[in-house]
């Protein structure tokens, strides 16, 4: 499970130059356009920095990240980043978001969702398997055909 923790790290990586021009803009210095994206953005560097301290916490005490929390956690990453996103696209103009800038985000949304995918489908898994343990043991392997060829 160490790669969880190198994408989290490669997803604030991408956040980088998106945070920089959201908070630092002049452009941005005032009115609501300002004050939506700086709200929007610390929404997901908060949902991503739960997701680099899991990884941390994993990476020290050398465990394995629980892949159902990290769903979770990974869930609510994708719904702060389609939040951004629907708000810079929507007000690119106006707000003046430089398209490099949602180009960059989306780029990084969408390592987000395929990892938080593949985290989904192994805590998928890992519940399928507690569950048949729970009902009798391990799942039955399929028996091969029998009889001459």
């Amino acid at each position: 499970m160490a790669r969880i923790s190198r994408v989290g790290g490669l997803t604030l990586a991408g956040l980088g130059a998106a945070t920089a021009f959201l908070l630092a803009s002049p452009a941005l210095a005032e009115g609501s356009c300002s004050d939506d994206l700086q709200k929007l953005t610390a929404r997901r560097v908060s949902q991503l920095s739960e997701i680099n301290a899991m990884a941390d916490t994993s990476r020290k005490e050398k465990k394995p990240i629980d892949p159902a929390v990290f769903c979770a956690k990974a869930h609510g990453l994708t719904v702060s980043e389609d939040a951004l996103l629907a708000y810079m696209d929507k007000n690119r103009d106006w707000c003046g978001i430089p398209q490099e800038v949602i180009d960059a985000l989306k780029a990084s949304h969408a390592k987000s969702v395929e990892f938080g995918g593949r985290a989904c489908v192994a805590a998928a898994k890992a519940k399928k398997m507690q569950q048949e343990q729970q009902a009798g043991g391990a799942p039955q392997a399929t028996p091969l055909p029998a009889g001459p060829l």
